[in-house]
C-alpha cells in the first residue's frame, strides 16, 4: 500500500531549498558589505582664509568685479563647510559655500606633508610642487611632464623618485629637495551671489582648469574631465559689479588630465591627513589685469583613511566556497 504524506503549504520543497542556501550566504555577505559602506563614520571641516596671495578680480567670463569690492572683499567673509567620509573605498564628501566670489570657478584639491607617506600617496595620484634648497632659503615649481600616456608612474613622478632622497646638511629637512604632493580631483562655479553647493568624490585627477573655447587649449573629450557650463547675468545693483551693467553670458569649463583615466584615478589604500584647499582658478590669464595666479583661498585640515572595498564577485566566490565546504563536510559524516 502507498502511503501519502501531507504537504504544509508552507513547507519549502528540498531542491529549493538547495538553491536558497547556495545564493543565501553570497548575498547575505554582500548586503553586509553595502550596509557597511552606508554606514561609514563622518566628519565635517570649517574652512579658513588661506594666506594672501595673487588673487583674480574677474568672473569667469573675464568681467571685472567693482573697485570697491576689491578694495572690501576677503575671504574672511566667506563660510565654507566639507563634510566626509572617515572611512572609505574612495574620499568623498559634500561642501557647502556661501559669499565665495560670484560667478567664479574654484579648484578643489588636497595637498599633503613633505616626507610623509600620506604626502607620497597623494602626489602619486596627482602632481607634485618641488622646492629646491638654496643654501639659504627653498624655492619652488610645479613639476610639469605628466607624457602623453596618462599613466602611472610618469615623468614626474620619475624626477620625484630620483631626487627625494638627495641630501644636503645645510638644509633644514637634511635633503636638498622638498615635495608637496597635491591633487586637484574636482572644481565647482559659484553663483550670482558666490554661494555653492557641490557632493564630490575622488576619482579623477586634473592637471588646470580651462574655458572651453580658451584660446591656445583644445578640449579633448577622452580624456578631459565633463564640462560644467555656468550661465549667468551680473547684476549691477550688487556690489561685486556695482554700476557696471555686463551682458548675460554662459561660459564652459573642464578639468584638464593629469591622470588618466577620468573617473578611474584614486588614492591608494592608506591613513591621510591633508589639507582641503579652495583655490582659484585663473585660467593662464595675465596677473597684472587682475586675472590672478592661482591663489589659494581657503582651506582646512581633513584626516581620513581610504580601505580597499571587496569586489562582489569576490564575495560571490567566498560565499561559494564556504557552501562547497559544507557541503563536503556533510557527504564526510
Amino acid at each position: 500500500m502507498t502511503e501519502f504524506r501531507q504537504v504544509s503549504p508552507w513547507e519549502v520543497p528540498s531542491f529549493v531549498r538547495r538553491v536558497l542556501t547556495a545564493f543565501a550566504l553570497p548575498a547575505a555577505l554582500v548586503l553586509c558589505c553595502f550596509s557597511f559602506a552606508s554606514t561609514a563614520a563622518a566628519d565635517s571641516v570649517t574652512l579658513a582664509p588661506s594666506s594672501p596671495g595673487d588673487y583674480r578680480w574677474l568672473n569667469v567670463a573675464d568681467q571685472a568685479y567693482a573697485a570697491t569690492y576689491q578694495s572690501t572683499y576677503n575671504y574672511g567673509q566667506a563660510a565654507v563647510t566639507f563634510a566626509y567620509n572617515l572611512s572609505a573605498g574612495v574620499f568623498a564628501g559634500v561642501l557647502t559655500a556661501a559669499n565665495l566670489k560670484p560667478n567664479f570657478a574654484y579648484q578643489l584639491k588636497l595637498s599633503g606633508t613633505p616626507g610623509t607617506a600620506a604626502n607620497e600617496r597623494i602626489g602619486l595620484a596627482g602632481r607634485w610642487w618641488e622646492e629646491t634648497w638654496s643654501g639659504t632659503a627653498w624655492t619652488g615649481q610645479n613639476l610639469n611632464d605628466k607624457g602623453s600616456t596618462g599613466s602611472s608612474p610618469n615623468p614626474n613622478d620619475a624626477t620625484y623618485y630620483s631626487e627625494r632622497d638627495v641630501l644636503d646638511a645645510t638644509s633644514p629637512t637634511g635633503h636638498h629637495y622638498k615635495f608637496t604632493g597635491y591633487l586637484v580631483f574636482d572644481f565647482f562655479v559659484t553663483d550670482d551671489s558666490g554661494n555653492a553647493s557641490l557632493v564630490t568624490q575622488q576619482d579623477s585627477s586634473f592637471h588646470v582648469l580651462w574655458k572651453d573655447p580658451q584660446s591656445g587649449q583644445t578640449y579633448d573629450s577622452i580624456k578631459d574631465g565633463p564640462e560644467k557650463s555656468s550661465t549667468f547675468d551680473p547684476n549691477p545693483a550688487s556690489l561685486a559689479y556695482l554700476g557696471t551693467d555686463y551682458p548675460a553670458t554662459t561660459r564652459t569649463i573642464y578639468g584638464e588630465w593629469e591622470r588618466l583615466p577620468d573617473d578611474g584615478v584614486f588614492l591608494a589604500p592608506g591613513s591621510y591627513s591633508a589639507r582641503l584647499v579652495l583655490t582659484e582658478e585663473s585660467f593662464h590669464g595675465n596677473v597684472s589685469q587682475g586675472a590672478g595666479n592661482w591663489a589659494a583661498a581657503m582651506e582646512g585640515t581633513v584626516a581620513f583613511a581610504i580601505v580597499p572595498e571587496p569586489a562582489t564577485i569576490t564575495l560571490f566566490a567566498a560565499g561559494f566556497a564556504a557552501l562547497l565546504a559544507r557541503s563536503r563536510r556533510r557527504r564526510s559524516m
